[in-house]
């Protein structure tokens, strides 16, 4: 584990604000690298950090009842150790050629809790090719690199998000020099939050839990460059907030995550968390969202998630399962409801080189039984190159 880290950190340069080399530090600089690395190479960092610097700082967890407060809690959280922005998109040409978008933003607070390190990805799908552009950054907290507290306003290098006056957010990111996009970001509906008394809980342990805010729905507009062409854009997209300092059990080793947008209006945000024995963890939920923002929440033992679709990674070995089947009861008519995610292109691999964590993450269609489209997605899937659990303990 102490190997891992140090690939991950200790190649990565650290340059002061003004970007002048500190005495007492070695020689810092960016550290990018053309694949993905998922979150889940944050959390790695965070859980080996009292290994690597020696004591480590008590972080705060998440509290039941806590007082969401906003524009505030949209905003940096340093007390925690881990927190992530997270938005994933489906856009649109006028000439109404598709494309896939990711765009992420990490926090990792280091042991002393006064310095962070900031993670960030970029990532565009474009079906008609087959195209899958991704790429990573890295770099320690400074006057390129920050998450501000009291209101939404990130950055890492040139790529931004940041909230305006009027709630809407402006988002600009590239993947290397091949893709670009400046988009706003309009909320459709209100933002929801997730979990029994606010706590996203995801294991026994009382840190394996989260603030978990969510933006189910979010109007799309802007520019998207793509391999030197340019056009203007249109589409919807979803954004998650998370704030913890852990999040995972012991016994758990990885897991399949969806998102899904109806075109009734409707979203769907659900999980298997998969345990050693292969099992679903009791702590997996589907968590259904109506048109009013109040949310219906389904345990594993009322729903079936079938694993399909499988593709083969040639650069890591891993059997992904593209294609799962979700069969479960629809809230709204009470009638059972069988939701089949497609993905737009097989090939949707972040190959983690950072911290040596890759999985599969993409856009999807959302077919019901009589294979009819009903929507769009995105699916995350983790600890199939290794044990993703035995990484993060």
């Amino acid at each position: 584990m102490k190997n891992i880290f140090h690939e991950a950190i200790g190649s990565v340069n650290r340059t002061n604000p003004i970007g002048s080399k500190r005495q007492d530090e070695p020689t810092l600089l960016v550290r990018r690298t053309h694949p993905v690395a998922s979150f889940f190479v944050i959390l790695l960092f965070a859980l080996m950090g009292s290994a690597t610097f020696g004591q480590e700082k008590s972080f705060s967890i998440p509290q039941p009842n806590y007082e969401f407060q906003f524009p505030r809690d949209h905003g940096s959280h340093p007390d925690f150790k881990i927190e992530w922005w997270y938005i994933t998109g489906h856009l649109k040409s006028e000439s109404e050629r598709r494309f896939g978008f990711q765009a992420t933003f990490f926090r990792l607070a280091n042991v002393d809790a006064e310095t962070h390190i900031y993670m960030a990805h970029m990532a565009v799908s474009d079906p008609d090719t087959g195209t899958f552009l991704h790429e990573e950054r890295l770099n320690r907290e400074g006057w390129d690199a920050f998450s501000k507290v009291e209101d939404l306003d990130l950055r890492n290098g040139n790529w931004t998000l940041k909230r305006q006056f009027d709630g809407e957010m402006d988002l600009i990111g590239s993947v290397q020099s091949k893709a670009g996009f400046s988009l706003k970001l309009s909320p459709a509906q209100s933002h929801v939050i997730f979990g029994k008394d606010g706590i996203s809980k995801k294991g026994a342990d009382a840190s394996a839990a989260s603030y978990y805010i969510t933006y189910p729905r979010l109007d799309v507009s802007g520019e998207l460059q793509f391999k030197g062409e340019k056009m203007a854009v249109t589409g919807e997209a979803w954004m998650d907030h998370e704030i913890s300092s852990s999040q995972l059990d012991r016994n758990q080793v990885g897991w399949d995550w969806i998102q899904i947008q109806f075109d009734d209006g409707r979203e769907l945000m659900g999980y298997i968390l998969r345990e050693e024995d292969g099992k679903p963890s009791p702590f997996s939920s589907l968590n259904w969202i109506d048109q009013d923002g109040s949310i219906t929440v389904q345990k594993p033992d009322s729903y079936e998630w079938k694993a399909g679709g499988f593709w083969k990674s040639k650069a890591t070995g891993a059997n992904y399962p593209t294609s799962p089947t979700i069969k479960t009861t629809d809230p709204k008519t009470g009638k059972p409801i069988v939701l089949k995610s497609r993905p737009t292109i097989k090939n949707q691999e972040m190959t983690g080189k950072i911290g040596g964590v890759s999985y599969w993450e993409g856009a999807g269609d959302v077919l019901d039984g009589s294979g009819k489209v009903i929507g769009k997605s995105f699916l995350e899937l983790t600890g199939y190159v290794g044990d993703l659990g035995e990484k993060l303990r």
